[in-house]
C-alpha cells in the first residue's frame, strides 16, 4: 500500500504553539509534493450578545459594523498567517513546490474545517492540540474530538513542544 497525499489541510487557531503545526504541515507538503491549505476560523458572537447590541445600537447600524469589522480582522488574519508561512518556509531546508494557499472563515471551527475538508477534497487533516486539560474535555469537547468522529479523512493531532 502506497500513501497518497496530494493535498493537506491544516487548521489552525493563532497561538504560539501554531506555528509548529504549520510546520508540521509544510514539511509534509513538501515531503509528498503535496498543496497545502492553511485554514482558520474565526469563532462568531453569540446570537445573544448580538441581539442584545442590535437593541442598543440598532440593527442596521449592527450589521454595517458587524460586516466592516469581519472584513478587516480577515484581511488582517490572513496577513497573519502569510508572516508564519513565510517564516516557516525560511526555516525549511527544501523548497516548497506547491505555495500553500490560505482561507479565513467564520463559523463554528468543526463543521468549518469540516466543510472546507469536503469542499477541497482534502486527504489529511492536520490540527494542534492544545493540552487543556481533562476537565475541558469532559464537559466541553474539542473541535479535534468533533471532526475525528465526524470524517472518513486521515486526521493528524500535532502535540504542543514541550515546555511551550
Amino acid at each position: 500500500m502506497s500513501i497518497k497525499l496530494e493535498k493537506i489541510l491544516v487548521a489552525k487557531d493563532l497561538s504560539k504553539e501554531s506555528s509548529n503545526v504549520v510546520r508540521y504541515a509544510l514539511e509534509l507538503g513538501r515531503r509528498f509534493s503535496a498543496q497545502v491549505y492553511v485554514l482558520h476560523v474565526m469563532p462568531t458572537v453569540d446570537a445573544s450578545v448580538l441581539n442584545m447590541v442590535a437593541l442598543t445600537m440598532g440593527a442596521d447600524k449592527l450589521a454595517k459594523f458587524n460586516a466592516q469589522n469581519e472584513a478587516e480582522l480577515a484581511e488582517k488574519t490572513r496577513e497573519q498567517l502569510h508572516n508564519i508561512i513565510a517564516k516557516e518556509t525560511e526555516l525549511m531546508k527544501e523548497e516548497i513546490v506547491h505555495p500553500p494557499k490560505v482561507e479565513v472563515h467564520h463559523g463554528d471551527a468543526a463543521p468549518v474545517i469540516l466543510s472546507v475538508a469536503d469542499r477541497l477534497d482534502v486527504d489529511m487533516i492536520i490540527l494542534g492540540s492544545h493540552s487543556k486539560g481533562k476537565l475541558h474535555y469532559a464537559f466541553l469537547g474539542s473541535a479535534a474530538e468533533k471532526i475525528l468522529r465526524k470524517t472518513h479523512r486521515t486526521v493528524v493531532i500535532v502535540p504542543p513542544v514541550s515546555g511551550s
